[in-house]
């Protein structure tokens, strides 16, 4: 399953408890090995920080949507916890997710993105019939939110 950098935001929000490193293509190397700066985003926060060997780098900050934007291509791998979530084979090749049950969206996430994306563009989203498993994920998605 390819990725995108919404599905990326969507597993960060859903697991706001998790460590996540984002390993970068080193440019020095020509794109083929791994930056020895790590950017990190620690459990609970929305800014991410270099770290060189688990120390931060002083004045080396992005804030989590600007990180995503900018470096998004950059990125080697995700890893939440110290495991690797999503990978890229080679720099410029699509990100893959390793464990697609985290990558994708319940129906609760679905109808919300569904709706940001319907009042952006003006178009009308149309829902329809729900059947119980539906409507019972719905709500669990809607509790979930709730809690956070």
């Amino acid at each position: 399953m390819i990725i995108t950098t919404l599905d990326a935001l969507r597993v960060i929000q859903n697991n706001t408890q998790a460590t996540f490193t984002f390993p970068l293509y080193d440019v020095l190397s020509g794109n083929t090995k791994i930056a020895p700066k790590i950017p990190t985003l620690a459990a609970g926060s929305e800014t991410f920080w270099l770290m060189d060997q688990g120390v931060a780098v002083p004045k080396s900050h992005y804030d989590l949507v600007g990180f995503m934007r900018d470096l998004w291509d950059d990125v080697a791998a995700i890893k939440m916890n110290g495991k690797a979530i999503a990978q890229r084979a080679a720099y410029g090749s699509p990100m893959l997710a390793l464990d697609e049950t985290l990558f994708k969206p319940d129906a609760y996430d679905a109808l919300i993105e569904a709706d940001i994306v319907g009042e952006k563009t003006g178009r009308e989203i149309v829902v329809g019939d729900l059947t119980e498993e539906a409507a019972a994920s719905l709500m669990r998605g809607f509790i979930r939110s709730q809690e956070k």
